[in-house]
């Protein structure tokens, strides 16, 4: 009985080991795979990222080509507009125009692809595309794992604007300098007949009235 026992264990042990090997393995074949083929460039018309995206991704399900295509990207960011003293939050992309697609090409893909409406032409010579380089992908691919907030604003340097909130409530001054990406501008403002730099957010500033 104890030796039956033994071999039970054994068998248990040897298939759990079994086990462990697939999922490993299967981990390394999905890497494998999301490491596969090149980014390619292709341009679309104005305003038809998203349905050219949607259109190659429905013939690629349909014609059985995701063993080719693996990822399609529109690179987007998030903004913030300040436009008469109102923040509005959107999306922007950022390559109008183009979208990133991760594959491995041949010619029934530049057959199908080609005739996907809105598709103007990938990025290359006129026989064949030209996938882009690494390092230049990979300055995209950061871009767009990078979660940053960017602001647009309807003022300029040289604008007089009025400080609503914080320390400096009340006072106005000139926009000297504006940093868009971390949504401040920088000013001066005079406290006891003094001209003072300071740095302000977008959100406690409005325009001066005139």
């Amino acid at each position: 009985m104890k030796e039956e026992g033994k071999e039970v264990e054994i068998i248990e042990e040897v298939l759990e080991t079994v086990e462990e090997i697939e999922e490993e393995t299967e981990t390394v074949e999905k890497q494998e795979e999301k490491e596969q083929g090149d980014w390619y460039i292709i341009q679309t018309y104005s305003n038809y990222e998203h349905k050219v995206k949607n259109s190659l991704e429905n013939r690629i399900q349909t014609l059985k080509l995701t063993d080719k295509v693996f990822e399609i990207l529109i690179p987007e960011e998030e903004v913030v507009e300040v436009k008469n003293n109102k923040k509005i939050e959107k999306i922007r992309k950022m390559y109008p125009g183009y979208i990133f697609v991760r594959m491995t090409f041949d010619s029934e893909l530049w057959y199908v692809m080609k005739r996907v409406p809105g598709l103007s032409k990938f990025m290359g010579d006129a026989t064949a595309p030209a996938p882009v380089r690494d390092e230049e992908m990979l300055k995209v691919l950061r871009q767009v794992g990078v979660k940053v907030q960017k602001f647009q604003v309807d003022f300029e340097v040289g604008d007089m604007v009025k400080i609503i909130s914080g320390p400096f409530r009340g006072y106005n001054g000139p926009v000297k300098e504006i940093n868009a990406e971390k949504g401040k501008i920088k000013s001066t403002i005079l406290i006891f007949g003094r001209e003072t730099p300071v740095e302000i957010g977008f959100d406690q500033i409005e325009k001066a009235a005139e």
